[in-house]
């Protein structure tokens, strides 16, 4: 039989984990009935893996009402923070 833990809440509603958990970054949740069941997990899964999915072309029409729609074409800027994407855009 598997033992029972029940997680407490602070004063202002916020769940208080056991101390081996405290320290994780990073949770994935799974909800089953009435039970939140939680794993620790070291990275973030972005993107799903999309390399059976086809491609698909888009028309000359399309592309013309995109580009009316959206005139920013400025390049995206790689940054781990807001500072350092700052950095980056006044260079």
């Amino acid at each position: 039989m598997s033992e029972i833990n029940i997680l407490k809440t602070d004063n202002r509603g916020r769940v208080t984990l056991p101390l081996p958990f405290r320290k994780e970054p990073l949770f994935e949740y799974l909800i089953e009935g009435e039970q939140l069941v939680l794993y620790p997990v070291r990275t973030v899964r972005k993107y799903p893996d999309m390399s059976g999915l086809p491609e698909e072309i888009l028309s000359f029409q399309w592309k013309q009402t995109e580009e009316k729609i959206n005139r920013d074409t400025r390049k995206g800027v790689r940054a781990s923070s807001v500072s350092e994407a700052l950095k980056k855009f006044k260079k």
